[in-house]
């Protein structure tokens, strides 16, 4: 507060944390702050069964925590939503899970896991765009991204929010499999995505 600096936290997971980001922004400090999907979707009780794949850091907390991220995203304390993306190699997971490097991949599921929210009423569309791209574009200074308006960057990503599948090895995009979604039905999925105004992904499905 004294610098006038400002002060972003990453991979935010406990409700303690959100009450501190939350008091400085009552003060005045300038703090943002992110939530990855996992820590909003997944509790502790995943790490029950020492499954490598849930192994992250920040680890997986209390559903107290995961309600508290919710709550942040709600009132407007959390600022954004990132993926945290970790992809590893499956000799790397495929161990003793105090040996496996922490990290789970995340850019396939954060669409599914954020629409979630939007039907349980925590946010809504429009909170859903701005969360994960208007609001870091922002934060990281990047003028013309983040928008749709004339002039701006064309980097649109088209969303069917009521696509079911199956996320499996077939329909991941990723070389690592490190993923504690993998094997479970989502629904909502990225259809097609331009960058710079020119088609770069479809999905085949």
């Amino acid at each position: 507060k004294l610098t006038g600096g400002h002060v972003h936290i990453c991979h935010i997971s406990t409700r303690d944390a959100v009450d501190l980001v939350r008091w400085g922004k009552a003060k005045g400090i300038k703090v943002t702050c992110e939530v990855t999907p996992h820590h909003f979707t997944l509790t502790e009780k995943e790490l029950l069964g020492y499954d490598t794949n849930c192994k992250m850091n920040p680890p997986l907390r209390t559903a107290d925590d995961v309600q508290a991220m919710k709550e942040g995203l709600k009132d407007g304390t959390i600022d954004c939503i990132a993926t945290d993306h970790a992809p590893h190699a499956r000799d790397e997971k495929f161990q003793e899970f105090d040996l496996a490097p922490f990290g789970i991949t995340g850019l396939q599921t954060m669409v599914p896991l954020t629409l979630n929210l939007v039907r349980e009423g925590v946010i809504n569309e429009n909170d859903f765009a701005r969360l994960c791209s208007y609001a870091p574009a922002q934060l990281l200074r990047q003028k013309g991204r983040g928008v749709i308006e004339e002039g701006a960057m064309a980097d649109i990503a088209v969303i069917d929010p009521d696509k079911e599948y199956v996320f499996d090895a077939k329909l991941n995009k990723s070389k690592s499999t490190n993923s504690p979604f993998m094997g479970k039905t989502l629904k909502g999925l990225c259809v097609l995505t331009f960058k710079n105004g020119k088609e770069v992904y479809k999905a085949d499905i």
